[in-house]
């Protein structure tokens, strides 16, 4: 007898209503769906019991009754435990004015996440318990994860975000040992799992995952996603105001080089963070960053060979502008916002003098030179140093539903609701997860006096699947783009040889390719997020990276601490699309499929997203020997209540997974089932690539080594993305007339 409990207790049914449970794998990937995998409507009575559990909902009048909330749900079979999910009410039936039916709906089985996490956004994460400090010991720290660093979760890396920096002389040096890094260029980089955890954490999700969870190099856990968001530095949780402007309160006609009295308090003066000093006449910057400076002067020397300075000078002696004194009477006129970077303390005055001591040369205010009054004004850009990082500020423009959907589909993976743990996923890649199953014989359980039905999986397939991220915003995206009419890295499958598909199938992530290139004229290989005309990107799309940890390979390099000073270092925080800085064949690749790069590297990694996690789902899918059934078993509430969709089901000489199973939970044992049989020992190509003879570049295969090579065949070649081309090298003791290289292009793009 079926039985369902509320917020456990036990609801009275109307016994022996149907209650048909549909039940299929799609939906444990289908992680944006609105709804579980199954739901079933039921009136139950309104009983005495019933109103305890649910309240007076059929009364108009009830109070206390919230409509709007999910009501924790079981569904039970005798003793045996069905599924866990939820119920919503949804009507009430009042019969003869006294008597009254509710209508519930119950949902289960798959997650709903989409519903769980919502619309909001990334930066809508409260993440303030891991605000921080911009300081040199903590962005060094972040690098190897000391104590009291943001690090392991929050590492700072390099991205060129609108300095266009290069090499070659004598033009935008990135840094040098006069003109160091500021940290603020830096910019911090999320890691995934951190994000991830998040967002499950604030949508009152648990889970266990092998693969999310695994530490280690080239895991999950050293993917970063880049703090990117238009902004050239971090952005910080403080409302300190940096703008300011000051005029003149009277003329000026000493003839002494001196500070002049200009004061926030003039008209139009303003000081918005109290920066300014009314008694000393000078701005003092509340933190280290860019600022943009702006002169407004007037002054009159009509008659007199008298000539008028006015500069504005940084600490008391460097002039960073001067008025431009040309003819004898000159009003309305600015130096143009100018911008500079001052350092936190800096203190910043505009300083006169006019010569001659005739007393006719005038520096003027409002109330002289045509009502222009000289004036200073500061507007603060962004801070390098010395402020606090608000983390949720920094996260790119993304909802959260759409990272965990990226990851889903970059990674194939599936959520699985414990049956036991309210609220507690298992989440694995596809093929990890089909690999953790249980054999099961259910030979003996087909009802064969039904229809067993066989099919191919032909009206499963498309003519055309790709795999792709979205386009990418950076020059080298955009070229690609442009000139291949494709995103980079993207994996298509044509499969001219199925007469019956049709249609394109495409799986794309919500995120740009992370493309590394040197910066021109060095070895120093980041993410160059710029435009075409070298400017930053507005607005870059999010992106996933690997962090490699310390590297040393490329030279020295600056980066200034908080007092401004360069310090020399000859280790460098490295992130790109691949596992480890310098890729190997055996190294894995954010791309779905095998792109040319842009650093130097062994060979282009053969385990690209598409081969690591979907080239099996793939090739099982459209395998000439794919099969389909559909058949009636009869399967005890015990065979349910065991059931695992990872379960390999063995039907006489074959294994098969099951993809849908539909049942009357109130009727003993008559099932509907559809399975896939299971082709796991079908090779994605009969020639795998393992190593390279980096001797001669030449890819080997199936294991094989330089002294007895296997050189694989074209069609395995060409298939992982590698070239296949005449030869004339020596490998082994043979000289084959064509072998298999690695693209391995590092032409850099300008």
């Amino acid at each position: 007898m079926l039985r369902l409990y509320l917020n456990g207790s036990e609801v009275d049914l109307y016994q022996d209503e149907s209650v048909n449970l549909t039940v299929q794998f799609t939906d444990l990937q289908s992680i944006n769906a609105t709804t579980g995998s199954y739901s079933q409507t039921f009136r139950i009575p309104a009983t005495q019991n019933n109103l305890d559990i649910l309240g007076q909902v059929p009364s108009p009048t009830a109070v206390g009754v919230n409509l709007k909330t999910k009501i924790p749900a079981e569904l039970v079979n005798n003793t045996i435990p069905i599924l866990r999910g939820f119920c919503q009410i949804k009507q009430m039936y009042v019969q003869k004015e006294t008597y009254a039916d509710i209508e519930l709906v119950f949902f289960g089985g798959a997650v709903d996440l989409k519903t769980a996490i919502g619309d909001g956004m990334l930066s809508e994460l409260d993440l303030s318990a891991d605000n921080h400090d911009l300081l040199y010991a903590k962005v060094v720290g972040s690098w190897i994860g000391s104590a009291g660093s943001p690090g392991p979760e929050i590492v700072y890396g390099l991205i060129d975000k609108g300095g266009n920096w290069t090499f070659n002389a004598p033009y935008n040096y990135p840094w040098t040992a006069s003109d160091g890094l500021y940290l603020g260029e830096l910019t911090p980089m999320f890691q995934a799992k951190y994000v991830f955890d998040q967002i499950m954490s604030a949508a009152g999700f648990t889970y266990s995952s092998a693969f999310l969870e695994a530490t280690g190099s080239e895991t999950f856990e050293k993917i970063y996603l880049p703090g990117l968001n238009g902004s050239p530095t971090p952005l910080s949780s403080e409302s300190e105001e940096a703008n300011a402007r000051a005029g003149l309160t009277a003329d000026f006609t000493g003839s002494t080089y001196t500070t002049l009295d200009l004061e926030d308090e003039a008209t139009g003066g303003n000081d918005e963070g109290s920066n300014w000093n009314n008694t000393t006449n000078k701005y003092t910057a509340p933190y280290t960053g860019w600022y943009s400076i702006n002169l407004t002067y007037s002054y009159d020397q009509t008659g007199h060979t008298e000539h008028v300075f006015i500069d504005v000078v940084k600490n008391g002696s460097t002039v960073l502008l001067s008025a431009a004194n040309i003819i004898p009477v000159a009003s309305n006129l600015s130096t143009g916002f100018q911008d500079f970077v001052l350092v936190a303390g800096d203190t910043i005055e505009v300083k006169g003098n006019v010569t001659g001591g005739h007393g006719h040369s005038i520096i003027g205010n409002d109330s002289t030179v045509d009502g222009i009054r000289t004036s200073l004004e500061i507007i603060g850009g962004f801070p390098f140093s010395g402020f606090e990082v608000d983390v949720a500020r920094n996260m790119p423009e993304m909802k959260q539903i759409d990272f965990v959907i990226g990851l889903q589909k970059m990674f194939n993976l599936v959520f699985i609701p414990d049956k036991n743990i309210p609220n507690h996923l298992l989440i694995e890649p596809f093929m990890d997860y089909i690999a953790t199953g249980t054999a099961k014989d259910w030979s003996d359980k087909i009802d064969y006096s039904m229809d067993v039905v066989i099919s191919p999986t032909t009206d499963l397939q498309a003519k055309r699947y790709e795999w792709t991220h979205s386009p990418g915003k950076d020059f080298i995206s955009e070229a690609v783009n442009s000139n291949l009419d494709r995103v980079y890295g993207r994996f298509r499958i044509n499969d001219p040889a199925n007469d019956f598909a049709t249609g394109e199938k495409k799986v794309q992530t919500p995120f740009a390719p992370f493309i590394t290139s040197l910066i021109p004229g060095s070895s120093f290989p980041i993410h160059r997020s710029l435009k075409q005309d070298g400017t930053g990107i507005d607005n870059p799309p999010p992106m996933l990276a690997y962090y490699h940890g310390l590297v040393n390979e490329y030279g020295t390099w600056y980066l200034r601490n908080d007092t401004g000073v360069e310090q020399t270092l000859t280790t460098f925080p490295s992130f790109s699309n691949y596992s480890v800085n310098v890729p190997a064949l055996t190294s894995y690749d954010l791309n779905f499929g095998m792109e040319a790069g842009f650093i130097p590297m062994t060979a282009n990694p053969v385990n690209t997203l598409y081969f690591e996690y979907w080239a099996q789902y793939s090739t099982e899918l459209y395998s000439p020997e794919a099969r389909l059934m559909r058949c009636t078993m009869r399967l005890s509430k015990n065979d349910l209540a065991d059931f695992e969709f990872s379960d390999r089901i063995y039907i006489r000489d074959s294994y098969w997974r099951v993809l849908k199973l539909s049942y009357d939970a109130n009727v003993e044992g008559v099932c509907t089932v559809e399975l896939i049989k299971e082709l796991t020992d079908v090779a994605i190509c009969e020639d795998t690539p393992t190593s390279i003879d980096e001797r001669t570049n030449i890819v080997l295969f199936n294991g094989s080594s330089s002294a007895s090579p296997d050189l694989g065949s074209q069609t395995c070649c060409e298939l992982y993305g590698y070239r296949w081309v005449a030869n004339t090298a020596t490998v082994g003791s043979v000289t084959p007339l064509y072998v298999c290289r690695p693209l391995n292009q590092t032409n850099q793009p300008s």
